[in-house]
Parts: C-alpha cells; structure tokens; sequence
C-alpha cells in the first residue's frame, strides 16, 4: 500500500491561505515533494489550441482567406492541392500563435493594471482554454449561420432571375398590344382635336355675346336710373313753373299799364323789375325797366323766355333779390297784382334754371351714354346674327362629336386596361430590380464576413475569455494588441472590429438599450459576454445598471432575492423547478 499509494495536495500561491496551513502543518514542507506549476510556456499553449483544432474544417476557409509573403510565392510553385494544404497548416499555426500571443499580452496588462490601480485579475490557463473552445464554438456557429443565410439569398436571387425573365415576356407581349392600342387611340384623338378646336371657337363666341349682353344691360339701365334721376329734378321745378306762367298768362295790358304809371316806384315793385331785367340781361334802371315792359311784346317774350340756357351769373346776380324775405309774390301783389305775378315767374324760372345747370353734367353723360349704348347694341345685334349663323353648325359638331367621342371612349376603355396590365408588369420589374441589387450587395457582405470570420472569431473569443475585469482604458489596449496579433498573422480580420456587430444583432442592441442599458460600446460589450459567455457572468455593477437591465429584461418572471433573506434558498429552488430566472 506504502509503495502504491499517491497523494496529491493541489494548493493555490494566491492569498494567505497556503502559509497559514504551512504554520499549522510543517509535514506540508518536510515531508511533501513540492512541484511549482509556472505560467504555460508558449509551445503548450499551441500545443492545446492545435488539439482543439483537429475537429475544425479549416479547408473550407482556405479559399476565402489570403495569404501574403513568401508562403503565395510557395503556393505558386505548387499543385492546388498541396497549395490547399499549405495553407490549411499555415493558417492553423496563425490561429495557435494569435490565441497564445493574446494570452500572453493579457498576462503582462493584468501585471500592469495591478502595479496602476493595485487590481489583482488573476488569468490561469483555465481561460486559455476557455479561449480556445470560444473560439472553436464561434467559428462553427458564425460561419454556419453566415452559410445559411448566403444559401438562402441565392437561392432567392436565382428565383428574381427566372421571374425577370418571365417579367420580360409578359411586357413584350402587353407592348405589342398596347402599340395597336395607340394607334387607334391617336387617330380618334385627331378627330376628336378637331372638333374640339371648332367647337371652342363657337363656344368663345357664345361667352362673348353672353359677356357683351350682360354689360350692355347693366349700362342701359344705368342710363335709365340716370334719365330718371335728371327727369325727376326737373319735374320738381315744373310745377311752380307752370304756376308763374298761369299767372302770366292772366297779365293784361291794363294791368301792365299799371307799372308805367309809377313815377316814382315802390321799393318792391322796382326790385321785381329790376330782376326781371337781369334775367333778359337789361341794364336795371327804372326808366329802361319801364320802357321795356311797356314794350307790346314784353308778354310774349316772357312766356318764350329760354328758361334752358340761363347762364350761371344770372342766377348769381338773382340770387341776391330771391333771397330777400320780402321778395316774395304775396309781399309784392300788396302793392301791384302784375308785379306780383313777375315775382312769382323770376322765383319759377331761377328754380328751374339753377336746377338745370346742376343736371347740366347729368344731361352731357346722358347723352353719351346713349350714343355709346346705341353702338354697342348695334354691335351686339351683328354679333347675335353671326351667332346664329354658326349654331346650326355646332349641331352638326356636335353629332360627329357625339359619335367620335363614343368610339374614342371605347379605345380608351381598352387602353387603361392595357395600361394597368403594364403598369403591374413595370411595378414588378422594377421592384425585383431593386431586390436584385440589394441581394447581389447582401452576398459580396456576406462573402466578406466570411473571409473575416476566423478573425473576428478570434478577437470574440479573446474578449469572452479576458475582457471582462479590465476596465474601458485597459480594454481598448488590450484590444488594439490583439488587433495588430491577429494582423501579423495575416489572418483576414473585420477592418472595424466590434463585438456587438459581430455577435448580437441590431435588434437586441437596441431592446437592451431600451431595457436600461447605457448605449456606449463598454456597456454593450459586457452585456454581450455577460448573455454569450459560456461560462458564468459575475456583474460587478455598483452603479446598478446591470440590475435594471435584468429587472427590465425578465420583467414580473425575474424572482429577486437576497442572502440576507430568510427565504432565498426557497426562492432559489422554486425558480430552479419552473425554470424561472433568480436575480
């Protein structure tokens, strides 16, 4: 038993646990072969990557991934095959010394940030492995995806091939019914010009007449209410005329006798004459006033006087004796009958002259309206005569238009239909062309990512295994070393690299991001090792952001429990049983 049995005590150098136990047990030293386990030296860590990528078919990538120096000059010397092969070797030993040299580079930035912020990240080869299997995992399930999705938009460019084609067919079978289409469609549509044309012509003779009987309407009874308005003003003075010419007419020479008789007139008697002068425009005096009443046609001429063509001074100079208050025909018949009768006459005739020389501009507009109503009423009668020449004619358009009309209704009822089939067959086209170029980009993508999947592989897997403790500053290092490795190597790589482009779509970005998660690149980068990380995460979140997220996430299915909780080993085994998340 002494001589086959083994005991084997594994202990870990970090922290005071192992001295502790060295005090208390000094048998540990004495009596124990003690082997130090260092860090794997470069070759082992190969050594395990290469075990790790006997399962990987690394041939299917050799054709997309590109090579530079001296191993394209040896594959020119070389069959495809063994060309093939080269490269399968080569870049399995690009791939061992990446993971290894990313390792190895997070090694002396984990020494560093201890020496920085006095952080311990203890990186054990248990990660190394982790990077290795990532890496295996990601490649196989990226490139499937991305194979996938290629196959399928082939595929589906290959189906807008054949239904372009038959796209093509069907057009140029509607072009050559839509051409016979047209042509009947264009020699109606001649006709039919044609007639439209004559017909406007007819038409914009009937708005014309219609226009010009209109304004003629309007301004003959403009020239009514104009008349009306003059006659009126005139009429009003009539009647007082016509009163002072009664009394006129009752004069007589006995009663005229009267006023000669006068050597030395009333005051009133010798005002009326004096106005009566004025009016015949005779000097005032007395003897002139008494000479020219005497005078055996002074009647006559006062019933004939031209009451019409007073001039505006000799209202003006009458105007001073009418507005006299004792100017008046019941003042002056007091004193003598006949010049109470001239008294009324002067009053008739300055009403009815001062009258007329207000509507005088009434009369002059009067009349040239008239003259102007006359011609356009002349011209109106021409143009409703010639109007009615061509009516007959429009009855005949319009019967041929009727029937023109009708056929060209028919075409084009024809027309549309065709039209609406071309249309449909246009949209199609068009729209697959559209589709067409997008696909055709969509595969050269999906060819790119592709050729960068063992690259991009690589730095995820690196991040999944190492990234997590290291804070944004000693992230970016540490990325833009694993960068320039994966680079050295010649291995195709993302020319812009990201994690959350490469392993989480658009879509769970953003629901994250609407969860409660901040939008930077460091918080998307830990959600995604946090929900892909094979292993488990440990979410230091003193902020409480991680907190949120989940609560938001998982929403009322999320049991959140405490250790202080009396209850949490409960809330752990219910959610374990119903398969519930615990927060």
């Amino acid at each position: 038993i002494r001589t086959n049995l083994h005991i084997v005590l594994c202990a870990s150098p970090v922290g005071t646990l192992l001295r502790t136990r060295c005090r208390k047990y000094p048998g540990l030293i004495s009596n124990c072969s003690i082997d130090c386990f260092h860090r794997w030296p470069t070759d082992a860590l190969k050594a395990v990557v290469d075990s790790y990528l006997v399962d990987v078919n690394l041939l299917s990538y050799v054709g997309s991934t590109s090579f530079s120096g001296t191993a394209a000059m040896t594959r020119a010397s070389k069959t495809s095959r063994e060309s093939s092969e080269f490269d399968v070797v080569r870049l399995k030993s690009a791939i061992c010394k990446s993971l290894s040299d990313m390792y190895t580079s997070t090694l002396v930035d984990s020494d560093k940030m201890l020496m920085d912020l006095q952080f311990h990240n203890y990186i054990t080869p248990t990660h190394f492995l982790e990077s290795a299997s990532m890496f295996t995992f990601l490649l196989t399930e990226r490139s499937s995806e991305i194979k996938v999705s290629k196959d399928k938009l082939a595929s589906g460019l290959a189906k807008l091939v054949q239904a372009r084609e038959g796209v093509e067919m069907m057009r140029a079978s509607l072009r050559e019914k839509r051409a016979v289409c047209a042509q009947s469609q264009k020699e109606c549509e001649n006709l039919l010009v044609e007639i439209v044309s004559e017909r406007r012509l007819v038409d914009e003779q009937r708005k014309q007449i219609d226009t010009d009987s209109h304004r003629i309407a309007e301004e003959e009874l403009k020239f009514k209410i104009i008349a009306t308005n003059a006659d009126a003003d005139i009429e009003a003075a009539l009647p007082a005329l016509h009163k002072a010419m009664i009394e006129v007419e009752n004069l007589d020479k006995a009663a005229l006798s009267e006023l000669k008789a006068y050597k030395a007139p009333p005051k009133l008697v010798e005002m009326v004459l004096a106005a009566v002068m004025i009016l015949f425009r005779q000097p005032t005096d007395w003897n002139t006033a008494k000479k020219f009443v005497g005078d055996n046609d002074f009647l006559t001429n006062v019933k004939n006087f031209d009451k019409d063509n007073v001039s505006a001074l000799v209202i003006n100079n009458i105007k001073g004796y009418v507005n006299i208050v004792d100017f008046s025909s019941e003042a002056v018949t007091v004193v003598s009958r006949a010049a109470g009768a001239l008294c009324t006459w002067v009053h008739a005739i300055y009403t009815y002259a001062s009258l007329a020389i207000e509507i005088a501009p009434k009369r002059a507009a009067l009349k040239i309206a008239e003259e102007s109503l006359f011609k356009k009423q002349e011209a109106l009668k021409e143009a409703q005569e010639e109007f009615y020449g061509v009516t007959n004619k429009i009855k005949v358009l319009k019967e041929k238009y009727d029937t023109s009309i009708t056929e060209k209704n028919r075409l084009k009822a024809d027309a549309d239909e065709i039209k609406k089939l071309l249309d449909r067959a246009d949209s199609l086209v068009t729209g697959l062309t559209g589709e067409d170029d997008r696909w055709k980009k969509s595969l050269k993508q999906y060819d790119i990512e592709l050729s960068t999947c063992i690259g991009n592989a690589l730095m995820a897997a690196a991040f999944f295994a190492y990234a997590g403790p290291f804070d944004s500053r000693y992230r970016h290092d540490l990325v833009q070393q694993w960068l320039g490795t994966i680079r050295q190597q010649t291995i195709p790589l993302q020319e812009q690299f990201s994690l959350k482009e490469f392993c989480c779509k658009t879509s769970k970005t953003l629901n994250r991001h609407l969860a409660g998660l901040p939008g930077d690149d460091f918080s998307a980068e830990n959600a995604c090792i946090a929900t892909q990380s094979r292993r488990f995460p440990l979410c230091i979140d003193p902020q409480g952001q991680a907190k949120r997220w989940i609560s938001t996430n998982y929403g009322e299915t999320l049991i959140i429990t405490d250790f202080s909780d009396l209850n949490v080993f409960r809330e752990i085994e219910h959610g374990i049983t119903f398969g519930l998340p615990v927060l």
